[in-house]
């Protein structure tokens, strides 16, 4: 009767599907914008660890590791979670997290978004990566499907969790019965902690590179060189290999499917621009670090 009672309390406190989605995107603020502030400072580890193995990671992961097990361990739940006032029970009996469920809560709430980002950020430089590599994409992008479809089975209430994590974890997100015993340092941090969310989504904001973009950017586009100057400076042999009005700049023909390169503002073949930065990363002109997203066709009316 009590377990009953206890179940149907829990399923009263069930809170909704854009709450959780809040809380997710605040802790998946906190990796990016500390590692956007320690990058600042050049707060990197740097060390020989065994003959020419050298680690060069950062510390980001490691402290967002700390801030999530802090508030697992004081409040049972996430950084996120506890901004909004959810807590994290088990399913059965609305019991509160165990030191186990605790640690392994923590470990996937830092160690997921960061080998995922990590994956991403290889694949968008087109660096070669290995097999194993792509199928942990795959199963990410699995993962991403399969909580797709927790959320609705919980839209619906045919679930009781909203991630497949959860679910593996015997874990449900609840509003708690009782504000968390806490004494009077700990709510202090934990206040301070809370109120610097608002830095980080702050952070997060100012160096997200779709606002760079929207600003103008840092990168300053290239002055073009005077055709005077050019033709001064250079010898005779290198005036003619020079592209001309119209020609590509890689294979020197003429330009089929102009393609913009928005960083720089040369104009390339679409094919040899997206062969040339995957093999090369950057810019045959100016050798500015470029993406696929740089690339910008041009249409003529």
């Amino acid at each position: 009767m009590a377990e009953a009672a206890n179940v149907r309390q829990n399923l009263q406190n069930v809170p909704s599907i854009f709450e959780i989605s809040a809380a997710e995107t605040l802790d998946n603020l906190i990796y990016p914008a500390l590692s956007k502030i320690f990058d600042y400072f050049g707060l990197r580890l740097d060390f020989k660890l065994w003959g020419s193995l050298r680690v060069q990671e950062e510390l980001s992961p490691l402290l967002t590791w700390l801030l999530q097990y802090l508030y697992l361990r004081n409040r049972a739940s996430s950084f996120g979670e506890s901004f909004y006032g959810l807590q994290r029970t088990a399913t059965a009996t609305g019991e509160l997290l165990t030191r186990r469920q605790q640690f392994a809560s923590a470990t996937l709430l830092t160690l997921l978004p960061y080998v995922e980002r990590k994956l991403r950020s290889r694949s968008a430089r087109h660096e070669d990566s290995s097999v194993w590599e792509q199928r942990l994409l795959n199963g990410f992008h699995a993962f991403h499907a399969a909580k797709a479809g927790h959320t609705f089975l919980y839209l619906i209430k045919y679930a009781s969790s909203h991630s497949p994590i959860f679910r593996a974890l015997r874990l449900t997100l609840r509003y708690p019965s009782e504000p968390p015993r806490e004494d009077q340092w700990t709510y202090l941090v934990l206040k301070m902690l809370e109120v610097l969310a608002f830095f980080l989504q702050f952070v997060q904001w100012w160096y997200s590179n779709d606002q760079r973009r929207k600003v103008g950017g840092t990168l300053l586009n290239p002055d073009p060189m005077p055709q005077q100057q050019r033709d001064l400076d250079l010898p005779e042999e290198v005036k003619q290999t020079m592209p001309k009005r119209g020609e590509c700049p890689v294979c020197l023909l003429p330009l089929q499917t102009p393609t913009a390169c928005s960083v720089s503002g040369y104009v390339f073949c679409w094919k040899c621009i997206v062969s040339y930065m995957k093999e090369h990363g950057h810019c045959p002109v100016t050798r500015h670090p470029i993406t696929l997203e740089d690339l910008v066709r041009i249409y003529e009316t």
